[in-house]
Formats: structure tokens, C-alpha cells, sequence
């Protein structure tokens, strides 16, 4: 390859490798830019032929980005992302518009951790009008669209937009009243379980901890059956709870607030697992509107994690 130190790069080219590297493949950058996967390939083999360096090995069946690929990718991110913040701050001022900001979530931290958070939301971002959309399902729609979404699943399914938000930690919770009726000290064990209503999700998602597997982590025996008495979103399942109804599982993020309220009460033993957890997606990563929200939210959620 014969290199041009006087000719700069064409941005089409930087744009197209950038893409590239980002989404793992040049058709997936294609489609983000509007073009063809042989576009995006010809503007990258232009931009190596300039700078006489290869920056994809294209041997294997995956894109694998080079060392001097990477090295490039790293300057340019930066860069890019310092022009986006710089051209949105400018709209922004000189538009002197309020940002429409749009969240979706999945029902239960939509309902139990978010909303009871808007009013601290909107306080922060006197400027901006939200619009939060509580969906059932990470395939839906309004998750792809929203400019930030957060969802609950596997660690290592974290994608290229996404940032973990905190790890999954499940423990038994009820109403105080329940525990005096039932004499619960604090520590759930075999004999217990055996004897109290469980609640819990009427739900096949193998993401989210049933009983009987929140047993198997916390070291108990399986309860016979799944729980006595199922719920179709978690909003009605904590409802049944603090109405004293019966015992269910409590993830730390959504049952914080009414446990510090004295509302509910949690029991031991707690689970954590490390490889679930809450991820938060945006698309506007680097948009000088979008990222001090997400900072809020992530600063949010670590103080959650650390009173519960």
C-alpha cells in the first residue's frame, strides 16, 4: 500500500470505519448510514489504502478489527463524539427549545423505581419534558425507539450502546404486620416457606428467579410447588404484598423505597447474582442532552444499591 501523508481521509471513509467497528460489521454500518455493505467496504479500503495501514483482518468470518484499527477507533470515537456534544450543545442554545427526552423500561422498574423518581428527574432537568413508556417485553418497540431504555437480563448480552446499571440482588420481602402475624424474625428458612403464601410473577422467563431456583441459590430446599399465588406484573405482586397477602421475592433496585419507608421488610437470606442485572440502552450515547440524564440515572441507581 502506497500512503498519502498530505491527502487527509475522506470523512465518508472515517465515518464508514467508525460504524464499522462500533456495530461489529459493515452491514449493520451500512444500514446505520443509509447505504450498501460494498459502500461502507470500498470507503474503508480507500481510507487503509490512505493511511497504509490494514485496519480490518477480513480472514475469518467475523470482523476483526487490527491493532492499528483499534488504535484508530480510539482517537476517533473521541473525536466524534466531541464534535456531536459541541454541534447539539450549539442547536440546543440557539434553538432555546425544552428537550423531549423519551424513557421505556420494563413494568416493574418503570413503577416501582422510576416513577416514585420523576419529581427528583424533573427537579434536575427543570428544561426537559419526559415521556415514560413502561413496556413488557425488550423486543417491543417503544425499546428500540426511546432514547434511553432500560432493561433487565443477562450481563454478558450487554450490547455496544449499553451500560450496566447494578448486579441483581433477590430477597424474600413482606408487610410488617405479615411478619408479626406468621412470626418472622428476620431470616427465612425450609420450615417457613413451607408454611407462609409465597407470591409471585405468573411468568416463563427464565431471566427473572422463580422460587425455586431463588431456593437453590440461598442454599434451601426447593419449595414443593411454584408460588401459591401468581401475579401478572410486578407493580400487582408488591401491591398484594404490602396489603399483607403473602411473601415474595424482592429485587433491591424496586423494593428500596417502601423497605426505607418501613412499608415492607426485607428477610435473609439475600442472592446475588453477578451475571444478571439491570443495562441501561441509548442511542444518543453521546449527545451533550441525553448523557447527563443517563449520569443521573446510573448515579441514582448506585445510591438504590448501596442504602438497600
Amino acid at each position: 500500500m502506497i500512503s498519502d501523508r498530505h491527502q487527509p481521509p475522506s470523512m465518508k471513509a472515517l465515518l464508514a470505519f467508525e460504524a464499522s467497528f462500533r456495530l461489529g460489521s459493515m452491514t449493520a454500518a451500512a444500514q446505520e448510514q443509509g447505504t450498501t455493505q460494498p459502500v461502507i467496504s470500498q470507503r474503508i479500503r480507500v481510507l487503509e489504502e490512505s493511511i497504509g495501514r490494514v485496519l480490518f483482518d477480513r480472514t475469518g468470518s467475523r470482523l476483526a478489527p487490527t491493532e492499528q484499527g483499534r488504535f484508530l477507533y480510539g482517537e476517533l470515537s473521541g473525536a466524534l463524539a466531541s464534535i456531536n456534544a459541541a454541534v447539539a450543545k450549539l442547536r440546543d442554545e440557539a434553538q432555546a427549545v425544552e428537550p423531549n427526552l423519551s424513557l421505556a423500561a420494563n413494568f416493574g422498574f418503570a413503577h416501582a423505581w422510576l416513577l416514585p423518581r420523576l419529581s427528583e428527574l424533573q427537579r434536575a432537568f427543570p428544561r426537559y419534558r419526559f415521556e415514560v413508556t413502561p413496556v413488557d417485553s425488550d423486543s417491543a418497540l417503544e425499546m428500540a425507539e426511546a432514547d434511553i431504555a432500560i432493561r433487565f437480563g443477562h450481563l454478558s448480552s450487554c450490547r455496544a450502546n449499553e451500560v450496566q446499571l447494578a448486579a441483581e440482588v433477590v430477597f424474600p420481602i413482606c408487610s410488617p404486620a405479615f411478619a408479626r402475624r406468621h412470626g418472622l424474625a428476620g431470616h427465612v428458612d425450609d420450615k417457613v416457606l413451607a408454611q407462609v403464601p409465597l407470591l409471585h410473577m405468573d411468568q416463563n422467563n427464565p431471566r427473572w428467579l422463580d422460587w425455586p431456583r431463588w431456593c437453590t441459590l440461598a442454599g434451601l430446599a426447593p419449595v414443593a410447588d411454584a408460588a401459591r399465588f401468581k401475579f401478572n406484573n410486578y407493580p400487582l405482586l408488591l401491591g398484594a404484598v404490602l396489603q399483607g397477602e403473602g411473601m415474595a421475592l424482592g429485587w433491591s433496585e424496586l423494593v428500596q423505597q417502601p423497605i426505607a419507608e418501613g412499608r415492607l421488610l426485607a428477610l435473609q437470606p439475600k442472592v446475588v447474582r453477578g451475571d444478571h442485572g439491570y443495562l441501561l440502552a441509548s442511542k444518543h450515547r453521546n449527545s451533550s442532552l441525553v448523557q447527563p440524564v443517563v449520569e443521573w440515572l446510573q448515579a441514582q441507581l448506585a445510591e438504590t444499591v448501596a442504602a438497600t
